[in-house]
């Protein structure tokens, strides 16, 4: 691409920055996201019940797997996007075609070797590492087997995927994604009516996803008629593959064990139930992500473009997201902090209430630190800086496990929350400081001092709303009116000082999907 493109799409006159189509791919990703959390909500109350805690226990360790596999692309799923998006603008199609092709091979290599290193340790996770019952045993086994030969299509999946939206088709993609993340619970609840084998419901999610690679392979070469050549190895297509995934292959690798680490070390100490206790509260808060992944998978590109001639604007762009984010995702928190034990009590039983209420709000307010910090992260990404995501996040691995560690033998499922927390908040402040230190933007002492003032708000409304129900303790019909008047004085705050002008503008333009001639350039 051109320094003269790339200026022209900072402007805002390249369709890929213009407002409509980044709230069109915004709202494409929101849906891709938010559909199949109302699929969870009704789908695993019945699921617990139905397959019992233990066997609960073991599907939710099959999701933390497909989801950690499906990241084992060693970057290469990234640096398709970002060299499809390039070969696409320069209307380059032979080298797009050989670019997508070899792409391909390298994710189904790249999943064969998953699935068999998967599938040769999978006795020893069962024998050793987690604490499965003996009767339980055979239908791990064959359930963990299964997911190993899912793994090939769940990578290659990724590569398809990343195909399109580097054709900014988000449309397209969330039309296959959305039925293909309903399936993990759907198919456990119908399954449920004919046996709780978990190797049966496994088998069916793990054929699923191969259902999916047929799907996104169809629309590629429907939408991309040149993918009908270009079917030889190419290796000089696959060296700058390999090149730019070099950094982010270390994020891939070690993403999922920040991720997933705190339910192994639970698993290792106490029993697959106390798994339940605490994957069930995890899986709601965490669906906060959605808000944050919808944004910034639309402005990945943006910042991809500004990053050759308006480094200032990726400030502006940086903050306004974070502000945007707090305005929305801070409530919700809010609401988890005095509510949540309600919440559990009405979604999963009185169970849940009294050994998950600590572990979702600790995990509400670490979400909450997370998806602000997603912002810097991806201007980091975007920027063509990976290397210093990956340095950061290998900086921190080996004192998150050991404090994980530490806290979960502690204090059990509520450690292993608050553990987490204070490594999204590390993690955060560090790129936040990358992104500054690198885009020369280190703010003054006056703008610093706002900020704080900010923090401290910010801070005061989660204590309060923490408060009012850990202790003062008031009754449900109390802390509801209570949470009401308090969200309505933080909504005033945000919207009158949070918030500039400028961004209210914008917000307003954004949420009623309605770009004006002047807020063309850019959404945010």
């Amino acid at each position: 691409m051109s320094r003269g493109q790339a200026a022209d799409m900072g402007n805002g006159t390249h369709p890929m920055t213009s407002a409509d189509n980044l709230v069109r791919n915004t709202w494409w990703n929101f849906l891709g996201f938010g559909l199949p959390i109302f699929v969870a909500l009704f789908a695993i109350p019945p699921l617990i019940k139905g397959l019992g805690a233990e066997r609960f226990g073991i599907l939710a360790l099959g999701w933390a797997v497909m989801g950690y596999f499906a990241l084992f692309d060693f970057g290469i799923g990234k640096a398709t996007t970002k060299f499809v998006s390039e070969f696409d603008a320069q209307k380059d199609t032979k080298r797009l075609a050989s670019l997508v092709w070899n792409a391909l091979y390298l994710h189904i290599a790249l999943g064969l070797v998953g699935g068999l290193v998967f599938a040769a340790i999978t006795p020893w996770l069962n024998d050793k590492v987690f604490n499965i019952p003996p009767t339980l045993l055979p239908q791990a086994l064959g359930s963990f087997y299964w997911l190993a030969a899912s793994i090939p299509a769940i990578v290659a999946t990724s590569c398809l995927r990343g195909v399109l939206e580097a054709l900014q088709r988000f449309d397209l993609v969330n039309l296959v994604k959305i039925p293909a993340s309903a399936i993990n619970y759907l198919a456990p609840l119908a399954i449920l009516y004919f046996t709780t084998d978990l190797v049966a419901v496994i088998a069916v999610i793990s054929l699923s996803r191969v259902v999916g690679l047929v799907a996104y392979l169809w629309l590629c070469l429907v939408h991309l008629p040149a993918l009908k050549s270009g079917f030889g190895l190419n290796p000089g297509l696959v060296r700058p593959l390999v090149s730019y995934g070099g950094w982010v292959t270390v994020s891939s690798l070690v993403v999922p064990v920040i991720i997933f680490a705190d339910r192994f070390f639970i698993a290792s100490i106490f029993t697959l139930e106390a798994i339940t206790y605490y994957v069930t509260p995890y899986e709601i808060v965490t669906k906060l992500w959605i808000f944050s992944a919808s944004l910034l998978g639309a402005l990945f590109p943006v910042f991809s473009a500004l990053s050759l001639t308006d480094t200032k604007e990726i400030q502006a762009l940086n903050r306004r997201a974070i502000h945007y984010l707090l305005f929305i995702v801070a409530p919700l928190v809010g609401l988890l902090l005095t509510l949540g034990r309600e919440f559990l009590f009405l979604w999963v039983g009185e169970s849940f209430a009294v050994q998950s209420t600590a572990v979702i709000k600790w995990l509400a307010v670490g979400v909450l630190i997370n998806v602000l910090a997603q912002v810097p992260f991806t201007v980091l990404q975007g920027i063509g800086r990976p290397g210093v995501v990956a340095r950061l996040q290998l900086l921190q691995l080996p004192f998150y496990l050991l404090l994980t560690w530490y806290l979960v033998n502690h204090y059990g499922t509520v450690g292993a929350a608050m553990a987490w927390t204070i490594r999204a908040l590390a993690d955060g402040l560090l790129l936040q400081f990358a992104v500054n230190k690198i885009l020369r933007g280190a703010s003054k002492w006056e703008e610093t001092r706002k900020n704080l003032r900010k923090g401290a708000a910010i801070l005061l409304f989660l204590v309060a709303a923490w408060a009012i129900d850990s202790v003062w303790r008031f009754s449900s019909f109390t802390k509801l009116p209570l949470f009401l008047a308090l969200i309505g004085v933080f909504l005033v705050w945000e919207w009158r000082v949070l918030l500039s002008t400028d961004e209210r503008h914008r917000l307003l333009t954004w949420l009623s999907c309605k770009a004006s001639a002047d807020g063309r350039r850019h959404v945010v």
